[in-house]
């Protein structure tokens, strides 16, 4: 659906239905109708609904909707069939044209206010004319994967895309279409509906923005730091600082309570502390023996302020060392780093993308950054997070920042 036409050929001109030899039904609201349809010229005439509920409904709904006929896709899928083709995504890379001649077989047999608006379009004619940068790459390798999922049998499809609209601006649009009952067998009629997610895409790509920013700056102080849930006293989140400061991992670290810290003789100081920052917040701490997970404790001054995020509170524990001259005393044991050997698993080009990706590019930006496919970085990014035992990105980012397998780009 997303990549309909590529440039103005006469076959552009046949895929939104704009053919002299049949007369077209004449709309007053200047919209292509019919399966041959002939785009009128612009009327000051004010717009009549028209009488026939169903049409009145797409011409006038709050969304983009297309029409489509996809027959003679349909037709060329069975051609491939009989002529041996079984796996259509091994076919389209050895043949990545057929494509592109695909695209051109879909034909535009009507699209709503919305769509003209949606692309800036000042109507039918002009919307015809600007179809070529409608359609950019990325809008072709959709149109693939929607080939595909009819391919398979399916009747609907949906996914994200990214398209230009006639004066340049760039829109991120969710597209879904659909083969309506009563066409599974011929495709004359699939339906479209396109929404506009830009302002949602703008605002997460800020807000990871904002939350990588403070997530760096958060994990490159020197002090250590732990937040803990003011209730429970449970640890919900630590930096790399901290993690060193006890010789622990994060996992270590996050789900202990704030008194295990520290020997059991002092967990009364802990708990007078989260009471403390309860009912009057502000810096305020002891001085406590936090203990090392390998080594013996360390002599620190804690100092806590409360954070209010939304409906919950977190207390922010920094520990110093009360005396940064003198080393902890050793255990006799030597200290082991519980993710040594990390960096030998992964490649160097899987070294890459993960730097890539602490920088907090998406996938698509790393795929152009590369110079190769979205779907290979995801590939690349399912072996890294299998090959470092991480179940989600967040915990991806903060084991290779924690244990120095990437630096941010």
């Amino acid at each position: 659906m997303d990549i309909r036409v590529l440039t103005t050929t006469p076959t552009t001109l046949a895929s939104l239905n704009v053919q002299e030899e049949q007369p077209a039904e004449q709309r007053p609201d200047g919209l292509i109708t019919g399966v041959h349809a002939e785009i009128p010229k612009p009327s000051n005439e004010p717009v009549v609904h028209p009488a026939d509920d169903a049409d009145s409904m797409f011409t006038h709904a709050p969304v983009s909707l297309w029409e489509e006929d996809f027959s003679e896709v349909r037709r060329r899928f069975d051609q491939l069939r009989s002529n041996g083709v079984e796996d259509l995504r091994k076919h389209f890379k050895k043949h990545p044209e057929e494509v592109l001649s695909l695209a051109r077989m879909v034909r535009i047999v009507r699209v709503n206010k919305e769509t003209l608006a949606l692309y800036d379009a000042a109507g039918p004619v002009e919307f015809r004319q600007g179809l070529s940068p409608i359609f950019n790459k990325d809008s072709f390798e959709v149109f693939r994967e929607e080939l595909m999922a009819f391919w398979k049998g399916r009747t609907s499809f949906t996914s994200e895309a990214v398209n230009v609209t006639l004066t340049g601006t760039t829109k991120n649009i969710l597209i879904h279409s659909i083969i309506p009952p009563g066409f599974e067998q011929t495709w004359t009629k699939v339906y479209v509906a396109i929404n506009d997610i830009t302002a949602i895409k703008d605002s997460m790509r800020s807000l990871a923005a904002s939350e990588q920013k403070y997530r760096s700056l958060f994990d490159t102080l020197q002090s250590a730091i732990v937040l803990a849930d003011v209730p429970s006293g449970m640890i919900v989140e630590a930096n790399r600082s901290a993690n060193r400061l006890f010789g622990a991992s994060h996992g270590d670290l996050v789900g202990m309570h704030l008194a295990d810290l520290v020997p059991r003789e002092e967990q009364d100081k802990v708990h007078a502390l989260l009471r403390y920052q309860a009912e009057r917040p502000g810096p305020a701490g002891p001085l406590l023996h936090i203990r090392h997970k390998s080594s013996g404790t360390i002599p620190v001054l804690a100092a806590a302020n409360r954070i209010e995020i939304g409906d919950e509170s977190v207390v922010a524990v920094s520990f110093t060392p009360a005396d940064e001259t003198s080393p902890a005393r050793p255990s006799g044991r030597k200290a082991k780093d519980p993710h040594a050997g990390l960096g030998s698993k992964i490649t160097q080009r899987e070294r890459e993308i993960l730097s890539l990706i602490c920088s907090g590019k998406t996938s698509r930006a790393i795929a152009q950054h590369l110079c190769i496919s979205d779907k290979t970085v995801e590939t690349h990014r399912a072996r890294i997070m299998q090959k470092l035992d991480t179940h989600c990105v967040v915990d991806l980012v903060k084991l290779a920042m924690a244990n120095g397998l990437a630096k941010p780009q």
